[in-house]
């Protein structure tokens, strides 16, 4: 019996487990969208499976949405396909938690400027806007930059369209 156990992570992976009946931990180097065979007795794979369950290891057809670790195949190598969406799927929910972390930020700020405009007196007419914008690392990177602005509307309140000046 064979055990194959694929890294859809975009990190190297020390894959490291024990035998049963054997002292010694064995360890492999399972770099990143790569996959290892680990042959053995099928007490010897259930051992190894059981180990590693414990930490996210999964079946590579329950590879769902927010995955991101190891999964394994019985007597079968995993397809490259399924390394490859384990990736997109991890890649697409770090970029979901990101913007709704911007939003939480951009929120989280306009309610400290409204409050401490509250305390000085001052009417608040709207809602903040925040620009993040990607820079070149240097004069001959020319790759597509990441541009993204979030506004922060108040209930009953249109938004205004802010004039930019030129940076």
């Amino acid at each position: 019996m064979k055990l194959y156990i694929a890294n859809c992570s975009k990190n190297e992976h020390l894959f490291t487990y024990c035998l049963p009946e054997v002292l010694r931990p064995f360890s492999h180097h399972i770099r990143a969208g790569g996959q290892i065979e680990i042959p053995g007795e099928p007490a010897a794979i259930d051992a190894i499976i059981k180990q590693h369950e414990l930490y996210g290891m999964q079946p590579f057809d329950k590879v769902h949405k927010g995955f991101g670790g190891l999964c394994y195949r019985l007597d079968k190598p995993i397809s490259v396909e399924a390394i490859r969406s384990g990736f997109t799927q991890t890649e697409q929910e770090m970029i979901d938690k990101s913007l709704e972390a911007r939003k939480i930020t951009a929120a989280a700020q306009d309610q400290i400027f409204a409050s401490k405009a509250q305390e000085m007196g001052v009417k608040v007419n709207s809602g903040i806007e925040f620009e993040v914008t990607e820079e070149k690392k240097n004069q001959g990177d020319n790759d597509p930059k990441f541009e993204q602005t979030i506004s922060v509307v108040h209930e009953g309140v249109t938004p205004k369209k802010a004039a930019r000046g030129k940076r």
